[in-house]
């Protein structure tokens, strides 16, 4: 596996405050590599560990989208963000209940590439459909670029402390 290969290491772009699209397709080429580890082994203890990464990146990036990204950028194309709201509302019923459950029950592997298979498509039509659209629109996102990374870091920080405490 070369360098560039592992999901969890980090990808340089460009600045995430003035181009927080780069942020989203980090997360979005993070989620296609651990999909893809998960989708492509038979080894149950590597597509456990891609499916707890994918659970967990699909939750933070699902955070800083709804909450950040959407409301920053509803005006360019009200509808399909609101499309995407609903893709959400799925998406994350899914998380939480493989969250919720062991990943050796039968019907997980079932559950995971549901949700592999869902993701993939939401990314797709955000990448092809709407980040294009938010490009011509021209609008200056380093508010919303600024908003989202500090937005993240605070998510992460709190996720960290909740496993600090439960451990305690």
């Amino acid at each position: 596996m070369e360098a560039n290969d592992d999901p969890i290491k980090p990808v340089q772009t460009l600045d995430p405050v003035e181009h927080p699209l780069d942020l989203l397709i980090r997360d979005h080429d993070l989620v296609r590599k651990l999909a893809d580890k998960y989708c492509h082994t038979q080894d149950k203890e590597v597509q456990k560990q891609a499916a707890k990464q994918m659970l967990q990146a699909l939750h933070t990036h699902s955070r800083v989208e709804e909450s950040v990204f959407y409301p920053g950028v509803r005006q360019i194309d009200p509808a399909m963000i609101g499309h995407f709201e609903q893709e959400h509302l799925k998406t994350d019923d899914l998380v939480a209940t493989l969250q919720g459950m062991s990943l050796d029950e039968p019907h997980a592997d079932r559950l995971m590439r549901e949700l592999i298979q869902s993701t993939l498509h939401h990314i797709e039509q955000e990448e092809k459909e709407f980040f294009p659209k938010l490009e011509a629109a021209n609008m200056d996102m380093a508010p919303i670029g600024l908003e989202m990374q500090s937005f993240e870091a605070n998510l992460i920080h709190m996720q960290s402390q909740a496993g600090i405490d439960m451990h305690r």
